[in-house]
């Protein structure tokens, strides 16, 4: 079984600030993730505001509702930048191609994710995404978008890696289509998409196997695939897919060992163990018996191990 060895690197829209000064007060931001993850993805970098003409340094701008409206307006000079913003979000995003997701700036007027907080009659009235961070949402709307505060959460973070890394590989996918390559791709992406939502996975499967134009085949395949991972997974369907990878071991296993990874199963299932001891154990009993479907499965490796630590 071929394995998908991250050729293609994932590749991100994001925050300019997290490489230039080029932030409201002149700053960089220092991210440790992001640190990390620049060695495995290719970024595409971007300041909104910058390109709509603002200065480095530059006044303030927040997000304003008047009534329903949403509006970016610099209040020390009275300049509603709501139209130039949309623009430049707009035209910025329709050039992009073949693109993984995005990491944007935290409580950005501009590019915060449910992060920026917006006025209403002088007075703070909430938080919502900044004009280009909305913008990519509705362009890209089963790509990841998520900003730095965001993936500071472990579940979130997985949950992003995950999606960029399987859609980074779908694009590899496609520039060497073939059935054969096709049947390899969902053979290895089985108990992953089994993890997030059954019900695609069924579907896929039935794709896979139609007499059909594989052009035709790849365009059914691929709206049902990126919309898989629209959600994170369940902490039942995860459990699901274990006792299915299990289930390829157990016949070899004595009464105790199967007990006892039943038990850990148990407490995964109840919230009381983590993901990664369980996956450790089922790339173990991979390796002890020797078994490369399940070694290859993207369920146990959907991203680099380098990225799979805790504390950033």
């Amino acid at each position: 079984m071929m394995r998908f060895n991250y050729h293609l690197k994932p590749k991100i829209v994001i925050s300019k600030c997290f490489f230039k000064p080029v932030r409201y007060d002149g700053g960089i931001v220092i991210d440790d993730f992001i640190n990390r993850l620049k060695n495995y993805v290719d970024f595409i970098e971007v300041c909104p505001e910058i390109g709509i003409g603002l200065s480095v340094p530059r006044k303030k701008i927040i997000i304003l509702f008047e009534g329903e409206k949403k509006k970016l307006f610099q209040p020390e000079t009275g300049i509603d930048l709501t139209y130039k913003m949309r623009d430049f979000s707009e035209r910025f995003l329709n050039e992009l191609n073949e693109i993984d997701g995005f990491i944007l700036k935290s409580k950005s007027p501009s590019c915060g994710v449910s992060s920026a907080k917006c006025f209403k009659d002088n007075n703070i009235c909430g938080k919502t995404d900044g004009f280009f961070a909305e913008e990519a949402k509705k362009r890209f709307p089963h790509l990841p978008v998520e900003d730095e505060g965001r993936l500071r959460d472990d579940g979130i973070r997985e949950h992003f890696l995950t999606r960029i890394f399987a859609f980074s590989e779908f694009r590899e996918l496609k520039e060497n289509l073939s059935q054969d390559e096709l049947v390899k791709f969902h053979s290895i992406y089985k108990f992953l998409l089994l993890s997030y939502n059954q019900k695609n996975l069924r579907e896929l499967g039935r794709i896979v196997a139609e007499k059909k134009n594989i052009k035709d085949k790849m365009k059914d395949y691929e709206k049902i695939f990126f919309s898989s991972f629209d959600r994170r997974p369940s902490k039942r369907n995860i459990y699901n897919a274990i006792i299915h990878i299990f289930g390829f071991f157990s016949d070899n296993m004595n009464i105790r060992e199967k007990k006892h990874f039943l038990n850990i199963a148990e407490k995964f299932k109840e919230g009381n163990l983590e993901k990664e001891t369980i996956v450790e154990m089922l790339k173990n009993l991979a390796n002890r018996f020797n078994n490369e479907y399940i070694l290859n499965q993207k369920f146990l490796n959907p991203y680099p191990d380098e990225l799979n630590y805790k504390n950033f």
